[in-house]
């Protein structure tokens, strides 16, 4: 037991420096804030549970940070340098907490009042849940050539395909027919996107309100 605890460890340490697991991070926590938004607007609980499942790579990036720290500090000008990431680290890992917790109110079964609801939408970027459909222009692009060919700006935050899904996909990630699509961006930018897509929007509810 020890031995797999100590390789984990390890595993935590080596790949990645102080840095790169903060931005590291700060990205994720981005992103499971932005699941959890879609989760919510969509009903959905597919994107609620995808939330829930990055809970552990946050919290093993909050401990490469604060090992790659503690193993740094040799001074009192160290110590004060640590405890600045340390917060840093820390309120970042909250958003991704407070992303959990909204994801929950969707598993939970929990009613929305319609205000809030009303609020959500009207936001200057929203996230939307998009099919890509056969024959569509989207189809066989990379994202990164779907950015460039549709002239508008967005971010593919998780692709469901054969019904697995990918979050964070890279930019040499290809499309495909029937994936399924969830994008953040303005709605001028997802309305064009849609239309790439063949109209493919779906608002794909798994529980009824």
């Amino acid at each position: 037991m020890q031995l797999a605890k100590l390789r984990r460890l390890e595993g935590i340490i080596q790949p990645k420096s102080v840095k790169d697991s903060l931005k590291d991070l700060i990205n994720l926590s981005s992103l499971m804030l932005d699941l959890a938004y879609a989760s919510i607007i969509h009903d959905n609980e597919e994107l609620a549970k995808q939330v829930l499942d990055l809970e552990q790579s946050v919290n093993d990036l909050k401990k490469s940070v604060i090992i790659h720290m503690s193993l740094a500090v040799r001074s009192l000008n160290d110590a004060e340098k640590a405890v600045s990431v340390f917060k840093i680290a820390d309120a970042t890992s909250m958003v991704a907490y407070e992303a959990i917790e909204i994801a929950k109110i969707v598993l939970k079964k929990m009613k929305i009042h319609s205000k809030i609801e009303e609020g959500l939408m009207k936001t200057n970027e929203s996230v939307s849940i998009i099919q890509v459909m056969k024959g569509s222009r989207l189809e066989g692009l990379t994202i990164e050539n779907a950015l460039i060919t549709s002239g508008v700006g967005f971010d593919v935050i998780g692709v469901k395909r054969d019904g697995r899904w990918l979050i964070n996909p890279r930019e040499d990630f290809e499309l495909k027919a029937d994936d399924i699509l969830v994008v953040r961006g303005t709605m001028d930018a997802l309305t064009c996107l849609k239309s790439y897509a063949g109209g493919g929007t779906v608002v794909n509810t798994s529980r009824n309100r």
